[in-house]
């Protein structure tokens, strides 16, 4: 049960560290130049993505320990389809058929996968 939950864990964190990713440089002027990427870098959305990213990171490290990579590498695909429904949610973004339909794809992969 552990392992699940670290599992579900590490992809909400990620899942939240793409959101506070978009959100940042949504609020930035990112272009190519050194002190507009420092800037971004610096935004505390940006750096809280960094943060959750890094926590997410070290908890795959005991998902590892406890699953085979050939199973819990591609249960990360459920990722995808929960950005889908965060992003629609959070940042306003369309949900549109295609994206629906790719999700379900993805959510019958990962059902058969863990079989």
């Amino acid at each position: 049960m552990l392992k699940y939950i670290l599992l579900l864990t590490s992809m909400a964190l990620a899942i939240s560290g793409q959101v506070f990713f978009k959100k940042g440089v949504q609020m930035s002027t990112l272009n190519a130049s050194i002190g507009s990427i420092i800037q971004t870098l610096l935004h505390p959305y940006v750096f809280l993505g960094f943060v959750f990213y890094a926590i997410s990171s070290i908890l795959w490290l005991f998902i590892l320990q406890r699953f085979p990579l050939s199973v819990a590498y591609p249960a990360l695909a459920m990722s995808y389809v929960l950005i889908v429904i965060f992003s629609a949610a959070l940042l306003g973004e369309a949900l549109t058929l295609n994206k629906v339909l790719g999700s379900v794809i993805i959510v019958l992969g990962v059902a058969v996968l863990f079989r």
